[in-house]
């Protein structure tokens, strides 16, 4: 048979608009398929995701809560003047833990370690270092004395030092004590006082 025989006695079956409406309802069903099934995929990870946010959210505020309610009234205060821009305020924060305070505190004996290494005015960290002998036992704090007479260049506060580790007897200090004594830039005085200590040390 020819195919124009072939055409002329299927024109119904073959004609464009029944293949254009057969050819779209299959393209719509495919379309809506691959539309639709990444979709519902998608939300599902984002309704993950949305969970452990809050599951994330509930923990830190718990843990920030739990930290909050461990910190006394008395202890906030202390921390807040340890911090205070005011030199005086600082001070006036160390003198309470000297006197006052006088608890082995692991938050602020991190914050009077770090104004013994940091802070630019020498009564604070004077005061500071009286602070830190109050816990002769510490190796943290006996530590950090050594590492800060390594670093220090204020006199008073160099002697300050100097005295603690020899009240300490502090053999891990006999090295900075020796570069003291041996550094043509030490203050006289700083010098005697590092001689003292060595021989108090060494006994």
């Amino acid at each position: 048979m020819k195919l124009e025989d072939f055409i002329k006695n299927n024109k119904d079956a073959v004609s464009e608009e029944q293949m254009s409406s057969k050819a779209d309802a299959n393209f719509d069903s495919l379309l809506k398929h691959k539309l639709h099934q990444p979709r519902k995929k998608k939300v599902v990870y984002l309704k993950y995701i949305s969970v452990a946010a809050s599951i994330l959210l509930i923990f830190s505020l718990g843990f920030w809560f739990s930290n909050k309610e461990n910190i006394s009234s008395e202890e906030q205060e202390l921390l807040a003047n340890l911090d205070a821009d005011s030199a005086g305020k600082r001070l006036e924060g160390v003198y309470a833990f000297n006197d006052e305070y006088q608890k082995e505190d692991t938050r602020i004996i991190n914050r009077l370690i770090e104004i013994l290494h940091k802070d630019e005015n020498a009564n604070v960290k004077i005061a500071t270092i009286d602070g830190l002998l109050q816990f002769p036992k510490n190796e943290k704090i006996r530590k950090n004395l050594i590492s800060a007479l390594e670093n220090e260049d204020k006199p008073l506060v160099q002697i300050k030092l100097i005295k603690a580790l020899s009240i300490l007897r502090e053999n891990r200090a006999q090295k900075p004590l020796e570069k003291i004594i041996n550094s043509k830039q030490t203050f006289p005085i700083v010098k005697n006082n590092a001689t003292l200590a060595m021989v108090n040390i060494k006994q």
